[in-house]
Formats: C-alpha cells, structure tokens, sequence
C-alpha cells in the first residue's frame, strides 16, 4: 500500500508541474507583442530518490526555476547600435534645415553673390544710369538679407536643440527613476530566490531606450542591481539611486548638467551619446563652424568691396565712403551685414566725379572673379566650399544612420529569434504539456482504482 501512496505522491507533482508549464506557455502566449519581452522556461528537476523494499524509487517531479532566454552579448550589441542611430536619427532634421539654408540653388545666397557683382558690372556699362545705380544699392540689400537671413536661421536651429534638449530631460530622469526602483525591487525578489523576470525584461527595455537617447551604458552587480552611466563614465544610477540630469541657461544656451548629491557637474559632447549627442554635436560644433564661415566670407566682402569703394568718387565729388556698413569684427558679419549708402549718386563709381568714369566700378565688378578669402579662393568658390561640407554631413548621416538602421533591425531579429515568443513553439509546447498533465492524471486514476482493488480484496 505504502507504494501505491508514493505512486500517488508522483502522480501529484506531475500534475502540477505541467498545469505550472501551461502557465508559462500560456504566459508567453499573452506576451507575444509585448515590446522587450523573453520568453520564459519552465526548468524540470526531479525529486530526490528514495530506497524503498530495497528499490531506488524516484519521488516526482518540479518546477525548479523559470527562466527568461537572454543574451547578454546581443542586448549589448543592440544597446551600442541604438546608442548611434539615436544620435545620427538626432542629427538628420536639423541637417535637412542646414542643407536648405545653406543651398547652391536659385535664390540662395551664391545667386545673391553673383547677382551682387553682376550689377556692379551692369553699371559699368553707363555708371551714370540712376536706375543702373539703384540696382546696384538694390543688390547690396538683398545680399545683406540673404546673410542675415542665413545667419538667422542657423540660429533658430541652434535654439531648437535647446528646446529639443529641455523637453527630453524630464523624460530621462523619469526613466532613471524607474531602473533604479526596479533594482530595488529585482535585488529584493531575488534573494528569497525567486525570479524577477517580467521586471528585467522592464529593465532591460528601458536600459534600451536610455541607450538610444544618450548612449547609456551599464553593469550589473551580484546582487542583481545595474549601474547605468554616460559614455563618459559620469554616473546615473547606482544600485537604488538615480542622478538628475538639469538643465540650466547660461549665456542663452542650454547648459546640461548631472546632480549627483550635492554636487553638480557639467555635461558636454564629450560625455554623451544617443540623441543628446546629436543634438548637441549640431549645436556645439556643425552649426558654430558655420556661422564662423559665412561671418568671414561676409567680413571679405563687406571690407574688399569697402576698400575699393573708398578710393573713387561718388556723383556729387565726393570720395572714401564705405558701401557696406564697416563690419567691426568678422564675429556676427553675417548677421549684420548692411549697405551703408542710400542715395545712388554716392555710389563711387569713377576715380573722378565724371559721369562716364568707370574705372572704379570696373575694379569693384571684378572682386567677384577674385582668389580674395585665404588668398586661394573666390567669395562664390568660398560658399561653394561651405555647401560641400553640408553636404557631407548630410551624406555622411544618411550613411551612418541607414547603416545602423539594418544592422538594429538584424540584431533584434536574431533576438527575436533567440529570446522572443514563437507561436509555433508555444503551441508544440502546450500540446505537449497537455499530453503531460492528460497522462498524469490517465496515471493518478489508474492508482485509485488499484487501491480500490485492494481495499475490495481487505473486505
């Protein structure tokens, strides 16, 4: 009899261990489209063998732990891929902007440079026309627009990544919040040796996201607990704490900075990844770098046409008026570039106040064929030069982010494949549970009616 109870005691663990593996199944079932979900295992273990009437009988079965599929390499991988498609994706909308402003067609700013020149030259042939005269001052005026307008634009765009920047800050923290409290939470369920699956699979997804908007990276501890930090090493979560990112203005620009306890610390490209460091690499570097071009390609042609113009004669006799407004430094010449003269017979077109003089005007005309910036190139070979290297940037951009782009979605495809929820498995496997738990109790019935038989037989 004592063997048909220990019968019954198999028969039980056997059961409950396939109703606890239809649960996982099912479970993973439910959370087939749940984003950075891994699928779960029921791992087996028997119990322990016993010597009965001298037989080594085995005692059962049981769930020993359930496991999540994860691949550490791969979430790495896929991290560092994220971390460079925030960043180029950061990127691509402001270079949009730039490649318009700073353009090579019709109506841009090389168009206004030629036009600007061509009505000089266009005076030339009858520096005496009034009308000639005024398309020349007209000229002059539509060229300081085009460079204010430029120069506008770049900095609107430098205020969008402030604004850009500020809006995504609140957002950050909150997330650094919540790993840190699931650390808490993971350390606290793990040690009574149970499995905190469904709250690293949160962990993880938002270890992802914070990868993506700025490059973090991260390590994680015996006791379960990650450390996340900024590429540059500064910290953001420790165990159960999380830093502040915070931003401050200073001088206008949106100074980002990381509190960690009392102390505060400046944040800058260098330190950062993932969006943030697209944000700021436009705003920092790409955009500055250009507004220092057209500020010095201004600066030539306000102070080579400035120079020229001084030593004619205007119609009314006299001499060294400056046509452009005397920029005082190449600093913000983009900016405020204007004409200075606003009656056409100040225009000095001769080295005298003859009306057929053009000897001055003819030189003025010529500048624009001239090697004036750095000595080696014209002002519309100078731009020129400005737009290639948006160009490249946009190019360079479009390269990096498509090529992340695949390669993201080829690494979520293989974890996908490793660690994400087949149908079709899931389904093989609730067939075959349910085979187990059907035989299971085939088995618990079979040992009652032998008990039957045997209580039947003691009457």
């Amino acid at each position: 009899m004592s063997g048909l109870v220990n019968a019954l005691h198999v028969g039980k663990t056997s059961v409950l261990t396939s109703q606890k593996a239809i649960e996982v199944t099912g479970n993973n079932i439910a959370n087939v489209n749940t984003p950075g979900y891994s699928r779960q295992t029921p791992v087996f273990s028997g119990y322990p063998t016993v010597n009965i009437n001298g037989f080594v009988v085995g005692q059962g079965v049981k769930v020993e732990n359930i496991t999540r599929q994860h691949d550490v390499f791969l979430a790495k991988q896929i991290n560092d891929k994220n971390a460079t498609l925030g960043e180029e994706t950061a990127k691509s909308t402001p270079l949009a902007e730039i490649e318009r402003i700073i353009s090579i067609n019709e109506g841009g700013l090389a168009s206004q440079i030629d036009a600007f020149f061509d009505s000089w030259q266009e005076l030339s042939a009858d520096p005496a026309s009034t009308i000639a005269r005024d398309a020349v001052i007209q000229g002059g005026q539509n060229l300081s627009r085009a460079f204010q307008s430029a120069s506008n634009d770049l900095q609107r765009i430098r205020t969008n990544m402030d604004t850009a920047l500020e809006a995504r800050v609140e957002e950050v923290n909150l997330k650094l919040q919540q790993v840190a409290d699931l650390n808490q939470r993971i350390a606290s369920i793990e040690s009574t040796g149970q499995s905190a699956l469904s709250d690293r699979d949160t962990r993880d997804q938002l270890l992802t996201e914070l990868s993506y908007t700025l490059g973090a990276s991260y390590v994680e501890n015996q006791g379960g607990m990650t450390s996340v930090m900024l590429p540059g090493g500064m910290p953001l979560v420790q165990d159960g704490t999380a830093m502040a990112l915070q931003g401050v203005r200073v001088g206008g620009d949106l100074q980002l900075q990381l509190k960690v306890g009392s102390s505060v610390f400046d944040i800058g490209v260098d330190n950062l990844g993932g969006e943030f460091k697209g944000y700021l690499t436009v705003r920092d570097q790409l955009v500055p770098s250009l507004q220092g071009d057209l500020d010095k390609l201004a600066y030539n042609i306000a102070t080579e046409v400035n120079t020229q113009h001084q030593a004619g004669v205007g119609l009314d006799g006299v001499g060294g008026r400056d046509f452009f407004a005397a920029p005082a430094t190449e600093s913000g010449s983009a900016w405020g570039l204007s004409v200075a003269l606003s009656d056409p017979t100040q225009l000095a077109a001769g080295t005298t106040a003859a009306t057929g003089d053009n000897t001055n005007v003819l030189e003025i005309a010529a500048l624009g064929q001239k090697a004036i910036v750095n000595g080696t190139e014209t002002f519309v070979g100078f731009y020129a030069g400005i737009a290639s290297k948006v160009g490249l940037e946009v190019n360079q951009n479009e390269l990096t982010r498509g090529g992340s782009d695949d390669a993201l979605v080829q690494l979520q495809n293989l974890r996908d494949s490793s660690e994400g929820v087949s149908l079709e498995e899931e389904m093989i496997n609730l067939i075959k549970f349910q085979k187990g738990f059907e035989a299971s109790a085939k088995f618990l019935s079979t040992i009652d009616e032998m008990m039957d038989t045997l209580l039947t037989i003691k009457r």
